[in-house]
């Protein structure tokens, strides 16, 4: 119990305390904090309190228009120090109003004020009654100095830089973070903060806020400039994709494809990059995809849409508007055709003696997580010799793989026998469609995938466990150095074929090293239930002979697709030149190869022709894309090009490319047309307007004569137009090589003299051949959208997408 005696006294000296602030406070001008006890009853749970009034702090807090004082109460806790004691009363301050507002109003909105020094009265945010930008607004333009708070105790470097450079250095820094993928609070980071004192001093950086303001500001105005420039094109084709990040939070992207009005320079950009919050149905991708292109103002200019095989996103596409036509992705159906043509990914099943069927896992499980790490472990594929044909796989994996987070330090395990196990579940892949038509089940397996199944099985588990044990990776490490191979193990993904061939091409240039590893097994200090385990991976003979000969046959489809998959987005004509001669290295057989490399080809055989051959439709578009590049043009059959060059005369005559006859010339025919036939019903003059000669040609179905001459010289010149078209891509293809630039290249050089041909050129060649594009914005959103910058919210990452993709310096 506490005496009432010690709360007397107690309470006399707090008041007789606080009589002695408040005098000491009236001379000195100060304003301390002070408490006051007062009717408190023996426990400290009864309090009464009383009104205090106080007055806005120096920060303006509590301030309103009508400068009227306002009232604030505090509850202050004194506990004694031998915690005999705890008495709560309330708290009095009186603070000065805040000198800003003097020179400013608070507007009704009272987030902002506004500056009465400025001469167009510039509103300043006060955003929760802050007045800290105001007093800097007033300290920097205004020259206020007295405003500066004598608490602050910043160090302050006079800066004798002026404003227009340090707005200057502002749009600098801001294009760095985007360009770099950096945080947007890097500036403000102590050691960035002291080289740029050091460098600039008196330059403030740009804080988070601000960067995030200004990135909306960028965001306005390459927009903007994006739909004046789509304003002034006539056709544009686009890619288009969905996608979830870590925190599952769902993207649309749509990239655009088209040709510059004043030269033939093929543009590709970022049209839309954006969270897609709904369902992932047809009829809201529709609506969504439908939306974005009119705020561009681009739905009647879009010509083709390239895309994979989602069902949701093709039938969207069908449902768009009439005139749009879907591309096939290539690459797509390529990974389609090469993993499920060789069974990649099947497993078996087997019976648990329960009539039932159960996966076979072995060290699937051990394996699983190690097989969505191929893009970490491809990283190191440099080697002087025998990976010459590999040094770009990680280049080109950056427009495939989605995640490009920064290696983090994985956390350590040990087993039972202190060994340390090393894992790798940092990185995770990121499955999207090129997984959702992979064939699983083993009911049609043949004997062939059986062969190649059962040696990709041992090659995942033997790279899981080299990866896996300390032992074993200082081992195999040192056996690579010893015989100087760069080279490393890795692993494949699902989503990406191509890193199967990789995995099997480390293995055939890591032999030796391999080999060396299984025969010294037992002088590793290892246990003996380990030793087992890896001599169950061991590569027999005819292992290596299967794993030699996959490695042959998919040689060249390898190489194919990464000229689909690289930086410079190849044509459809190039795609389809390299699907032709595919299928010919597919069906040509030569002496030399043994049984099972015949075995294979005529296994990837069948899925070509059930992916690319028995989609009629899409084989037509993709030979008629392919007559306007020269690479396209030389894979096409006589048949072929008759049939497209017979379709291409009725598109020109019919008007569905805009002919500029006023500059129609060749070198046999030069004249100028105005119109194109019309037909015969749509003009019905009576019949006594027509002479006996028009009613005569009439009866008989020709058109007037000078109808019919038009039509002859009109039909004349693009004759005329398509037999040079074919003696120039002969003469062509001669002196240049097939790459992503021919195409480009040709229509430069002869473009004026094929002026009809150019304009549907240019529409066919704007197509892209695959999603690649994006693929890599996704890639690219990944790398943003990293662990590091997990908080990063889905309208920031899309801002900084959009952003990078316009922003260069």
């Amino acid at each position: 119990m506490i005496s009432k005696s010690i709360l007397n006294n107690l309470t006399n000296f707090t008041i007789t305390d606080r009589s002695e602030n408040e005098a000491s406070d009236t001379q000195k001008g100060s304003n301390p904090t002070t408490s006051l006890l007062s009717n408190t009853t023996a426990c400290g749970n009864d309090s009464r309190s009383q009104e205090d009034i106080i007055i806005i702090d120096d920060n303006g807090n509590m301030n309103h228009s009508n400068k009227k004082l306002k009232t604030s109460r505090d509850n202050a806790t004194v506990t004694s120090k031998d915690c005999d004691l705890t008495v709560t009363t309330n708290e009095t301050t009186v603070v000065q109003k805040s000198k800003v507002w003097q020179y400013a109003t608070r507007c009704l909105n009272s987030n902002f004020a506004i500056c009465l020094l400025c001469s167009n009265n510039k509103k300043i945010s006060t955003n929760n009654g802050s007045t800290s930008t105001l007093r800097r607004h007033l300290i920097s333009h205004h020259q206020m100095h007295e405003l500066i708070l004598p608490g602050d105790k910043r160090k302050r470097i006079s800066s004798s830089i002026k404003d227009e450079e340090s707005q200057h250095l502002h749009e600098l820094f801001i294009k760095c973070i985007v360009r770099d993928g950096r945080t947007f609070n890097d500036l403000q980071k102590v050691g960035m903060k002291n080289v740029l004192q050091q460098i600039i001093p008196g330059y403030e950086p740009p804080t988070r806020y601000s960067v995030v303001r200004r990135l909306k500001h960028l965001y306005k105005f390459h927009y903007k400039k994006l739909s004046d420039d789509l304003a002034l094109i006539n056709d544009i084709s686009i890619t288009l994709d969905l996608w979830s990040n870590r925190q599952m939070r769902s993207f649309l992207v749509i990239t655009g494809h088209y040709f510059s009005t004043d030269n033939f320079e093929l543009k590709s950009t970022i049209l839309n990059f954006s969270t897609f919050n709904t369902h992932h149905k047809a009829v809201d991708i529709r609506q969504v995809l439908e939306m974005r292109l009119k705020e561009l103002n681009i739905l009647n200019k879009v010509i083709r849409v390239t895309s994979d095989g989602g069902r949701n996103v093709v039938r969207a596409i069908h449902d768009l508007h009439s005139n749009i036509e879907r591309v096939w992705c290539i690459a797509h159906r390529l990974h389609l055709c090469v993993t499920n043509g060789f069974g990649f990914w099947k497993v078996k099943k087997v019976d648990n003696g329960n009539n039932a069927t159960a996966l076979q896992q072995d060290n699937l499980n051990i394996i699983s997580n190690d097989q969505q790490n191929g893009n970490k472990d491809v990283e190191n594929l440099n080697n002087d010799s025998d990976t010459d044909e590999l040094d770009e796989f990680n280049e080109v994996n950056q427009d495939f793989l989605t995640d490009e987070s920064d290696n983090d330090e994985s956390q350590e395990q040990y087993d039972s026998n202190g060994e340390e196990i090393l894992s790798n579940d940092s990185n995770e892949e990121i499955e999207d469609n090129w997984t959702s038509d992979i064939v699983y089940s083993d009911s049609n397996i043949g004997y062939e995938q059986e062969l190649i199944t059962g040696v990709l099985k041992k090659c995942r588990a033997l790279v899981s466990m080299v990866k896996r044990s300390t032992i074993i990776t200082l081992y195999f490490d040192t056996e690579r150095k010893k015989k100087n191979f760069k080279r490393n193990l890795c692993n494949d993904i699902k989503s990406r074929w191509n890193s199967t061939y990789v995995m099997l091409d480390s293995f055939i240039v890591l032999r030796e090293v391999i080999q060396t590893l299984f025969y010294f097994k037992h002088h590793l200090k290892i246990n003996a239930k380990q030793v087992k385990k890896l001599s169950s991976y061991e590569l027999s003979g005819d292992d290596w002979n299967t794993l030699t000969a996959l490695h042959y046959v998919l040689k060249p489809f390898y190489h194919a697709t990464r000229v689909m998959s690289g930086r410079e987005y190849p044509s459809i004509g190039l795609a389809f030149y390299l699907l032709i001669h595919l299928k010919s290295f597919l069906q040509n057989h030569e002496k030399k190869e043994n049984l099972l490399v015949k075995k294979f080809k005529q296994l990837l055989f069948k899925q070509y022709v059930q992916y690319f051959e028995n989609d009629y439709e899409q084989m037509e578009l993709l030979k008629f894309h392919s007559y306007f590049d020269p690479a396209g043009f030389s894979a096409l059959t006589d048949s072929e090009k008759r049939s497209i060059e017979h379709n291409v005369k009725k598109m020109l005559l019919d008007k569905i490319v805009n002919i500029p006859t006023s500059t129609i010339e060749t070198s046999s025919i030069s004249t100028t047309a105005t119109t194109t036939i019309d037909s015969l019903n749509k003009s019905n003059p009576t019949e006594h307007s027509k002479s006996a000669m028009d009613l005569f040609n009439d009866s008989i179905g020709e058109i007037s004569f000078e109808g019919n001459q038009r039509d002859k010289q009109q039909k004349a010149i693009i004759v005329e137009e398509l037999h040079n078209y074919r003696k120039h891509t002969g003469h062509f293809n001669l002196n240049h090589k097939p790459d992503a630039t021919s195409a480009i290249k040709f229509w430069k050089i002869y473009g004026d003299a094929l002026p009809n041909l150019k304009t549907l050129a240019a529409r066919m060649l704007s197509t892209p051949a695959t999603s690649v594009p994006s693929e890599s914005a996704f890639s690219v959103s990944s790398f943003l959208g990293r662990k590091e910058r997990a908080a990063l919210s889905g309208d920031n990452l899309s801002l900084c997408v959009f952003l990078k993709d316009k922003i260069s310096f």
